[in-house]
């Protein structure tokens, strides 16, 4: 999926990634079977709509969902060959603090409403990188200024709350980065902004992940956000990777029909004033009642009896995939 060499090993490699809950109807599985690699140096958009499972994923790689949660996780999952399930908790902390950074969607969640933004820039640098106090403050500092914050020193000494919503996500940004990770993580990182900070962020995102060499998951319901951030998508629908292509094979030649419809529904510079937005029809799957048949099947303008019986598996096609028994753009018989 990346487009590197193949005889290079891949930065993350995750195989049969499964998450499963467990509610009063029964088992509920968020995450059923997803596998991928990413590369150093790439960027991976995970798109779909809001309950496919995608911030479940990866926040399971990571250790967010698991123990203590009340989920069930399953499957494989290698950081530069190491499996990070198999490490010790002090272990993984490790990788977790200087070699994965994380942007949550909401920085007033992920920041400490009661802790000055120095100090909590500067706290991962002391733990991680062994620097003393005053050598983490002068760091903290400088991370500011680099993600774009006016006046670093004095803003150091404020807290969240005295910040705007885009500032506490450049704050989040500067901690992310702040030991020099291979793998950044964005998780909708520009859900509760405005559009014009929206584009600042995922511009900073972008230039730091180029400047940095880093890989980087970038994390969206959005594909208008990650046609130009992305060079990969993974397509997710209903726990599953439904389709995985370069990004501008998605755009060019969706096979999916849920990947057309999400393309379809996006707003056209070319489109008349007041011109009525596409909507997919129906509703995404009980995913604790889940049938046999295609999870989009329902939804689906090209649903026939075999995706009522059937599930289709992901096909490989030229480097891309796509799990659909009618997928677009294919002659009919050559998915098979």
């Amino acid at each position: 999926m990346s487009g590197s060499s193949k005889s290079q090993a891949p930065l993350l490699s995750v195989r049969n990634a499964q998450v499963s809950f467990s509610t009063a109807r029964g088992p509920l599985r968020a995450v059923d079977g997803v596998s991928f690699d990413l590369h150093a140096g790439r960027t991976l958009g995970i798109v779909g709509e809001s309950g496919s499972g995608k911030s479940v994923l990866v926040r399971s790689l990571i250790g967010l969902v698991g123990a203590g949660s009340g989920a069930g996780v399953a499957g494989q999952v290698l950081f530069e060959g190491r499996d990070l399930r198999s490490l010790s908790a002090r272990e993984f902390r490790s990788v977790l603090g200087t070699e994965i950074g994380i942007v949550f969607q909401d920085p007033m969640t992920s920041l400490n409403p009661v802790m000055k933004i120095g100090r909590q820039i500067g706290e991962g640098l002391r733990l991680n990188r062994g620097l003393d106090s005053k050598a983490a403050a002068r760091r903290a500092v400088e991370l500011l200024n680099e993600v774009g914050i006016p006046e670093p020193d004095r803003r150091a000494q404020q807290y969240p709350h005295e910040m705007s919503g885009g500032m506490r996500q450049r704050v989040a940004i500067a901690i992310a980065i702040a030991c020099a990770p291979k793998l950044l993580i964005a998780d909708e990182p520009t859900t509760a902004l405005d559009v014009t900070v929206q584009r600042q962020i995922l511009d900073l995102l972008q230039g730091e992940q180029r400047q940095r060499g880093m890989a980087m998951i970038l994390i969206t319901h959005d594909l208008g956000v990650a046609a130009g951030r992305s060079d990969d998508i993974m397509v997710m629908y209903a726990g599953r990777a439904v389709e995985t292509a370069a990004t501008r094979e998605i755009f060019r030649s969706p096979r999916m029909p849920y990947t057309e419809a999400l393309l379809r529904s996006l707003p056209r510079l070319t489109d008349p004033t007041h011109t009525r937005l596409s909507a997919i029809p129906g509703r995404p799957p009980d995913l604790a009642r889940r049938s046999g048949g295609c999870a989009f099947g329902p939804r689906c303008l090209y649903r026939t009896e075999r995706c009522d019986a059937e599930q289709p598996a992901l096909t490989m096609d030229g480097g891309r995939g796509y799990a659909c028994f009618h997928p677009r753009g294919v002659e009919p018989g050559a998915a098979a």
